[in-house]
């Protein structure tokens, strides 16, 4: 992982390792399949409804209300959950703090995406059992590690040092 050391105990991400990528990008697709594959196992249509809402989701929500704020795609060529030329061909970006609707539509939809399989996963214990495993891994992920060091000083869920950040942005005014 390149990384800038700004603090003696913590080095705000620059890029993310191939390694990186691929825990964050299995966890957070592989907990929507598994709970795609739940319903359709129990419910056809309502899977085919899932499927719909997690794709519309990504791609008119979470990319707009959420990825058009993150500085990762359009300033360091990098994203940890999808291609970044993805994100740049299909929104600008938008230096400004998210606004309420933006954090309010990121956050029902990230519900979403783990509340709408409970139902049919309570039926197959195995599955839920794996739907959560890798949801947990991928979320916990955010906090404890990907927040307190992320360069996206305007999302809510930034958990830098604010001393660090007024450094960070006096380092790029230089």
């Amino acid at each position: 992982m390149a990384s800038k050391n700004c603090d003696k105990n913590v080095r705000l991400i620059e890029k993310f390792s191939l390694l990186e990528k691929t825990l964050y990008r299995t966890g957070f697709y592989g907990f929507i399949i598994i709970g795609a594959y739940g319903i359709y196992l129990q419910n056809i249509v309502w899977g085919i409804i899932y499927t719909a809402f997690v794709i519309s989701g990504l791609r008119f929500g979470l990319l707009y209300f959420a990825c058009s704020h993150c500085p990762y795609p359009y300033k360091y060529s990098d994203c940890l959950f999808a291609p970044f030329w993805l994100i740049k061909n299909q929104c600008k970006f938008r230096s400004n703090p998210m606004t309420a609707l933006d954090k309010v539509v990121s956050a029902v939809i990230m519900a979403g995406f783990v509340l709408i399989p409970q139902y049919w996963l309570l039926k197959n214990y195995t599955i839920l059992i794996l739907f959560w495993i890798f949801c947990v891994l991928t979320i916990a992920g955010f906090p404890f590690y990907l927040c307190k060091r992320c360069r996206n000083f305007k999302c809510p869920l930034n958990l830098v040092n604010k001393e660090l950040i007024k450094e960070t942005e006096l380092q790029s005014l230089i």
